[in-house]
Parts: C-alpha cells; sequence; structure tokens
C-alpha cells in the first residue's frame, strides 16, 4: 500500500507542469523591468509617503485603469517624452502599510494585470515591463531593413554591370557629351556643366533625317531618352551658325 501511494505522488509530480517565471531586472536607467505576458502576475510593493512610478511602453495609450480598492490606494497618470512618441505613467501611492488590492491596466496595445502591496519601507519606485514581442518584432524590422538593403545593392549592381558604353562620337567638338552609356532600358548623356546653352536632342531615322525623342534633362546635367536608338544628334544654331554632334550606338566606344 505504501508503495502505490509513493508511486502516485511520484506521477503526479511528474505531470504537475513547472512554471518558470523570469525575474525582474533593473536597467541603465534604474528602472526594474517586469518580462510582459508572465502567468504568474508581478506584485508592485510600495510604501506609504512614497509615490511608485510604473512606465508603460512608450506611444502607448491608457485607455481604463480599475484598482480593487481604490480608497486606501491613490492612483494617477502622467505621461514624459515628445510629444508624438508619449510614454504612460502611473503615479500609485498606498495610504497605509499591510495593503493588498490588484490592478488592472487596459491600453490601445494590451492588458497589464498586477498585484499591489504596501510595506514600511523599501518601496519600488520605478516600474517598468520589457516585451518579448516587440523585442522580436523590432528584430524582424532590423532584418527585413537589411535584406531590402542587400536587395537594393544588388539591384544597383545589376544595373552597373548592365551599362552599355559601346558609343561613338563625332561632330562639333563644343556639343560633345562627357559620357553616353545605356542601361538597356533608358539612354544616358551627360553634358559639361560649363555648356551655357543646351543643343537640341533628336533621334536619327534610317533615311538620315532628324526626329523628335522623348528626353528630360536631369539635376547632373543629363539627357535621359526612353529606349536605346541606334542615332541621337545634338544640335545647336540655325543656318550657318548651326552646330551639330551625332551618337551613334554600337561602333564602340568613343
Amino acid at each position: 500500500m505504501l508503495r502505490l501511494i509513493q508511486s502516485f505522488f511520484v506521477m503526479g509530480f511528474a505531470l504537475c507542469p513547472i512554471v518558470v517565471v523570469a525575474a525582474p531586472v533593473v536597467g541603465m536607467d534604474g528602472v526594474l523591468r517586469y518580462v510582459y505576458g508572465e502567468r504568474t502576475p508581478p506584485t508592485l510593493t510600495c510604501a506609504p509617503l512614497f509615490v511608485c512610478d510604473l512606465a508603460l511602453e512608450p506611444g502607448e495609450s491608457i485607455v481604463n485603469v480599475a484598482v480593487g480598492d481604490s480608497v486606501r490606494w491613490l492612483i494617477a497618470p502622467a505621461s514624459s517624452g515628445a510629444a508624438d512618441r508619449l510614454t504612460p505613467h502611473l503615479l500609485i501611492k498606498p495610504i497605509d502599510v499591510g495593503l493588498q488590492t490588484n490592478l488592472v491596466v487596459t491600453t490601445n496595445r494590451r492588458v497589464y494585470e498586477m498585484l499591489l502591496a504596501s510595506r514600511a519601507s523599501d518601496p519600488l519606485l520605478r516600474v517598468g515591463f520589457t516585451y518579448p514581442q516587440s523585442i522580436r518584432e523590432t528584430f524582424e524590422a532590423v532584418r527585413l531593413q537589411g535584406r531590402r538593403a542587400h536587395a537594393r545593392e544588388t539591384s544597383s549592381k545589376a544595373t552597373v554591370e548592365k551599362r552599355d558604353f559601346a558609343y561613338r562620337v563625332s561632330g562639333d567638338r563644343r556639343l560633345q557629351p562627357l559620357r553616353v552609356f545605356n542601361d538597356g532600358t533608358r539612354t544616358y548623356i551627360q553634358m559639361p556643366v560649363t555648356l551655357r546653352q543646351l543643343p537640341v536632342l533628336f533621334a536619327v531615322e534610317s533615311n538620315g533625317s532628324d526626329a523628335l525623342v522623348n528626353y528630360r534633362f536631369t539635376a547632373e546635367h543629363a539627357y535621359v531618352v526612353d529606349g536605346v536608338p541606334e542615332r541621337l544628334a545634338l544640335v545647336d544654331g540655325n543656318g550657318k551658325r548651326r552646330r551639330r554632334t551625332e551618337i551613334v550606338h554600337g561602333e564602340g566606344s568613343r
């Protein structure tokens, strides 16, 4: 019989779940922080003639505060920080020692449940929380940002590798560009910043006639042409003062 009882005792002990509660940690700012979401509610111990400061997460908004003993526990809201990222606080003060009650705080993000106790000395003056979910989200955001940066870098590198500088430039040297290249989608013609008057850009058709081409001029002093025309012309002036430079693709760099 004794062995049977011992067997039941051992089996019952083995089936009991072991609850591990993370210990609060004092940060560099002196705030004692509990891990939010623990199964055992944290106990905030205060003392008469002292104010305990309970700080919540920056950017959080308090919706409602309920305390079991609203007569002997004085609770007032407060806030700190910049207007666009306020940190909500609850200032808690008991009027006597040996008191015990509970506190429930609802916010726009979560629900806080904790116990309040009062003693004659050694109150917990500054208390806050750490948020494992927020930490995970922060690390995930950092990883995502890193992946995006890597994708941009890879895309930029691929764009650089796709640049085609195989152009020949001939004609009036005063209109010649500094460099010409395309990326497979657009053609870029960078002009000297010392050029006072910009020439008109044309696409040269197969019969040798000039045709209007869709382009824009950027702050980098460059023409950006949609597409990759095989032949372009920069033209300035009229009549005898007409100047012309031609840009031909696929005949080697100039």
